[in-house]
């Protein structure tokens, strides 16, 4: 199998970024400065059903379970037919915890894809209606390694499923190595129950 090097990312400027565009706890950075994650293979031992979809338990635990995500998961599958549950868990003007969700490697790299969609749940504690700001960066063979792809979206507060895409701006279409979803919030459940690549 094909393994790419493993070139670090500054994960935390970009979860830095999708807080300042919308959520009001603030960001907070050590004094060792960034934290830099560096990006491992992440392999995909399970076979997809659909072409660039993902949507069964063992499908999305494959983005969880990796050296790479962090943050708070389980699978539900009591909703849906399983979804990635992830738990925020600050208070209210608290820091409530930051979320790193990275795809498996696509070997060889998704061609054409236009857009990235996600159907989702964002389910906040409080009673507040603020949407959470998640950004979506793409590694595609096709774009520069300094600058790869990358878009903001607000997910909408409340229960029920809804259907949001990700669409880079600088191209049109992109091979697509890997990506990443990054975001940071107070307290709340974000429910994951499908990742699709849109070509």
């Amino acid at each position: 199998m094909q393994t790419r090097s493993n070139k670090p990312h500054l994960i935390i400027g970009a979860i830095c970024v999708a807080w300042s565009a919308g959520i009001t706890s603030g960001c907070e950075l050590d004094n060792a400065g960034p934290h830099v994650i560096a990006g491992p293979s992440v392999p995909s031992p399970v076979p997809l059903h659909a072409p660039y979809v993902w949507d069964t338990p063992e499908e999305l635990k494959v983005w969880t379970d990796n050296a790479v995500s962090h943050g708070s998961f389980s699978i539900d599958e009591t909703d849906s037919n399983g979804a990635i549950a992830i738990r925020f868990t600050g208070a209210s003007g608290q820091s409530g915890g930051s979320l790193v969700l990275r795809s498996p490697d696509l070997v060889p790299p998704a061609s054409s894809i236009r857009a990235v969609r996600i159907r989702y749940q964002w389910l906040q504690d409080s009673s507040s209606t603020v949407g959470l700001s998640v950004l979506a960066t793409i590694e595609a063979s096709n774009a520069s390694s300094v600058d790869q792809p990358r878009n903001y979206q607000t997910l909408q507060a409340g229960s029920g499923w809804k259907e949001i895409e990700f669409r880079p701006p600088a191209f049109s279409l992109l091979d697509v190595r890997y990506m990443y979803f990054a975001a940071y919030a107070n307290a709340g459940l974000l429910k994951i129950d499908t990742i699709t690549l849109v070509n």
